[in-house]
């Protein structure tokens, strides 16, 4: 010891402090509990040959099973972590990565035991872009009264790339099911793309829109018994009432009776005796009509007395 003290030259002091201060952070990190943990990796791919896809599902992150000194590893807890496998040369068709401790960089001391998935599997396969035709797909009614009159996409048409097994007998895409069950007038809706677990991926992020024209209803309905009035001088009609055929919206023809229609035929300076006059209708708004049956009646005025 005596001999080590006197190699140390000057400053004896500070380098014999300096050497027991390292001898005890060794120590230290030493006898420091080991501790085990999983990690999770984000996984990214990197340098996908020009004119090939990924067409087998593939894990977001990777979870890394590890050992070591517990400083280390609570370290690697807190620190984001990523994982990039380079794609670069690789082939079509389906690729087995093993991963092991190798490919990981950890500090010196963490160990890796597992990993999850292993081996990682890529599949590749080469693309082609088609142009294909929109369908735009709707689920549901909308409610009581009301019914679609048209449905529309914009645009009618997009660009996408896909594997060449999976494109060749694609003749248009669907959209996702919209809801319109809660439509009672004209809107516009945001659509996705039903890809039915097809590997394609759009040539254009432009929005899809549909747009969906809801309407009232319309229905023809027929009253029986409408009263015809003579105005302004009274007469004598045959037949003295009529039968109507009516189109409009449901909701407001489903509850409309007989009572709420008016028929007249019009007496204005007729002369007594005999008239064959025409009748005419006041309907409430937005009702049609569609027939008079008879069109025509038969007025009688009498001479005044």
């Amino acid at each position: 010891m005596k001999d080590l003290v006197g190699s140390f030259g000057r400053h004896k002091g500070l380098k014999l402090l300096s050497l027991l201060l390292a001898v005890a952070l060794w120590l230290t990190v030493g006898v420091e509990e080991p501790t085990e943990t999983t990690l999770s990796m984000s996984l990214e791919l990197v340098n996908l040959p020009a004119g090939m896809m990924i067409i087998s599902e593939i894990p977001s992150s990777l979870q890394v099973r590890v050992m070591g000194p517990g400083s280390a590893v609570r370290k690697l807890t807190q620190t984001r972590l990523a994982q990039t496998i380079d794609l670069t040369g690789f082939k079509r068709g389906r690729h087995a990565l093993p991963l092991g401790p190798k490919n990981f960089n950890f500090p010196r001391g963490v160990q890796v035991t597992r990993v999850q998935p292993n081996p990682l599997t890529i599949t590749l396969a080469p693309t082609t872009v088609r142009t294909l035709k929109i369908q735009p797909i709707v689920e549901g009614k909308p409610p009581d009264g009301y019914e679609i009159v048209s449905v529309k996409v914009r645009p009618p048409q997009i660009s996408v790339k896909g594997p060449y097994a999976e494109m060749a007998d694609l003749k248009s895409l669907s959209t996702i099911p919209l809801e319109v069950s809660h439509l009672t007038a004209a809107a516009t809706l945001a659509a996705e793309l039903d890809f039915k677990n097809l590997h394609l991926a759009l040539q254009d992020q432009s929005p899809i829109l549909v747009d969906v024209n809801v309407e009232p209803k319309r229905i023809t309905r027929t009253f029986s018994g409408v009263g015809v009035a003579a105005h302004p001088l009274k007469a004598r009609l045959s037949p003295s009432q009529v039968t109507l055929t009516l189109q409009g919206p449901m909701l407001q023809l489903k509850d409309l009776n007989p009572g709420d229609l008016k028929a007249m035929v019009n007496t204005d300076n007729l002369p007594p005796g005999r008239h064959r006059l025409h009748v005419a209708i006041n309907l409430p708004p937005g009702i049609t009509l569609g027939r008079v049956q008879p069109g025509a009646v038969t007025a009688w005025i009498e001479k005044s007395p």
